[in-house]
């Protein structure tokens, strides 16, 4: 059964597992709160809608009345997870649900870092540095010539790089911490500190 939740990145660290040092990823797993359970009857499908993060002081009349039925607190996302066997309106989903003999998937957002050239984003090397080159940094020539005169698309250029979603998968879970809310997974997730990751296990 597809197992999904949510939680908030704390950062890296490691852990020492005799004479091996893992390096680790811890992620904060406060309970994720069911606001409604949907089904295939009423909704074409069945999942679950939970709010997790911090709380959220200004909401809409819609949102603050669907808090209101479930009675819990406005948060500051709602999401949707695979169903969970047990979970009821009102009620709490947390790290029990993690298998730690599995692998998992870790979805996150990359850090956002603006307008970067062809050589922070892509890794090119650039023109040589002398013998009168004014142009150190640039992409060179991207044309075709007459045939067929065009620039294709997708060609690697300047531009926006990273705000996207970055999905690692098969990652091993090195330990849960259940009254903490904390589990460490072994290596690097993407996005910053205090950023909403989602941890998914098949």
């Amino acid at each position: 059964m597809a197992v999904a939740l949510y939680g908030t990145k704390v950062g890296m660290t490691r852990i020492f597992q005799g004479d091996l040092v893992v390096p680790v990823t811890v992620i904060e797993i406060q309970p994720n709160e069911v606001v409604e359970i949907k089904t295939v009857a009423k909704h074409g499908y069945a999942a679950i809608k939970v709010a997790i993060g911090p709380r959220k002081r200004v909401v809409t009349k819609a949102l603050a009345g669907e808090y209101k039925k479930a009675d819990v607190a406005p948060r500051r996302f709602l999401r949707e997870i695979p169903v969970v066997d047990g979970a009821a309106v009102g009620g709490k989903v947390g790290v029990a649900v993690l298998d730690l003999t599995k692998i998992c998937d870790v979805v996150g957002w990359c850090k956002g870092r603006g307008f970067a050239g062809v050589m922070k984003r892509h890794n090119f090397s650039g023109h040589k540095a002398t013998h009168g080159t004014c142009k150190h940094r640039g992409p060179g020539s991207i044309g075709c010539r007459m045939d067929p005169g065009k620039v294709f698309k997708g060609k690697r250029m300047a531009g926006h790089w990273g705000q996207e979603q970055v999905t690692i998968k098969n990652l091993r879970i090195v330990s849960i911490d259940a009254d903490k809310h904390l589990i460490a997974i072994k290596g690097a997730i993407p996005g910053p500190n205090g950023g909403l990751v989602t941890i998914k296990q098949a």
